[in-house]
């Protein structure tokens, strides 16, 4: 008796050094103390428990052994509706899948086709706006505005009669 005690004493004293003693401290604020610590400890992680409820822990249960056994001497039943069935459905998917390829085809058609339309538009009117834009570049060279010569030689002499 008197070794379980001691024990017990033992387990007393080494407990007081890992809790903190509200000595001093009001009844209510020693329970909000024990409120507040008691939320923040935190609870061990799913895997090391021993049981979970979101975790089955039990094997499914087997069937019947004789359902998967067949005879060696008897050939397989061919059920002729159910291959015909199955062949139908086949076809009928193939017949679907080829259509949405299709379909599919003639979007990416529209789509370039579009795409084409969009940049010969673009190409039209770069070509149009190109006389205009200031030469940045002394390789690339600037085509000369589409007048007639006889425009330009005019354009000319009303430049020097400015001056």
């Amino acid at each position: 008796m008197s070794e379980t005690q001691d024990r017990h004493g033992l387990e007393h004293a080494d407990l007081d050094n890992y809790f903190t003693v509200f000595a001093g401290s009001s009844e209510e604020d020693v329970s909000y103390a024990k409120v507040f610590w008691s939320s923040v400890t935190l609870q061990p992680p799913l895997e090391s428990r021993l049981v979970s409820a979101d975790i089955s822990q039990r094997l499914k249960v087997a069937g019947n052994p004789q359902h998967y056994v067949s005879t060696g001497n008897e050939p397989p039943v061919l059920d002729l509706r159910s291959e015909e069935n199955l062949q139908a459905a086949y076809l009928k998917e193939r017949a679907e899948e080829k259509k949405r390829y299709l379909e599919m085809a003639k979007h990416r058609d529209e789509v370039i086709a579009l795409l084409r339309r969009q940049r010969e538009e673009r190409i039209k009117k770069e070509m149009i706006s190109l006389p205009y834009k200031p030469n940045h570049c002394s390789v690339h060279r600037r085509p000369p505005p589409l007048k007639h010569p006889e425009d330009i030689q005019q354009d000319i002499e009303d430049v020097r009669g400015l001056v």
